[in-house]
């Protein structure tokens, strides 16, 4: 009798060792003030991707129209990226090893993307409408441009270079939602 019971609490402690050991295996944890931060993070440059998705409305036929409506939209954009910069210094250094290296690296790549957009608009506002050749190659600046931010992801990849940013990223709403965040 002693025995079984014996082999009962063995086979009862084995059994629950084995639960617990597969249970509290759940990978790398992603701390809660690292989300936090992120999902501010994130929130910031959903508001910035808003404003890019509002594309202007060109009119070939009108190249005035055109020109007006390109130096609007650079305008807003400078002010998005703006925005995103603006986010990433009020939810300051991320709280994870090496969070302000990733930081540091994020605010280049707004800061540089911010001055291109600026400089293509500063062309596109001297450049007179009447000079074919001038106007084209600051129209053919803007589609360089417009092509690097469409094939960046922009200070999100910078941070989730970060692999405790990543983890956060993957788990905070709002980063989940937002495109290339």
């Amino acid at each position: 009798m002693i025995r079984r019971v014996i082999a009962a609490a063995t086979l009862a402690m084995c059994t629950c060792a084995t639960a617990a050991a597969c249970g509290s295996d759940k990978g790398p944890q992603a701390n809660a003030p690292a989300i936090a931060w992120s999902e501010q993070v994130c929130k910031a440059i959903d508001a910035g991707a808003a404003k890019l998705s509002q594309l202007p409305a060109v009119d070939p036929s009108n190249p005035q129209a055109a020109k007006d409506s390109l130096v609007v939209y650079l305008g807003s954009l400078s002010d998005a990226l703006g925005g995103v910069s603006e986010g990433l210094k009020t939810a300051g250094t991320p709280p994870v090893t090496d969070g302000q290296a990733a930081l540091d690296k994020a605010m280049t790549t707004v800061t540089t993307t911010r001055s291109t957009v600026d400089t293509a608009k500063t062309k596109l506002q001297a450049a007179p409408v009447t000079d074919t050749v001038t106007f084209q190659a600051a129209i053919s600046d803007i589609s360089k441009v417009m092509s690097q931010l469409t094939d960046n992801e922009g200070p999100a990849k910078d941070l989730k270079s970060n692999p405790e940013l990543a983890t956060a990223f993957a788990s905070a709403a709002t980063c989940q939602r937002v495109e290339g965040a």
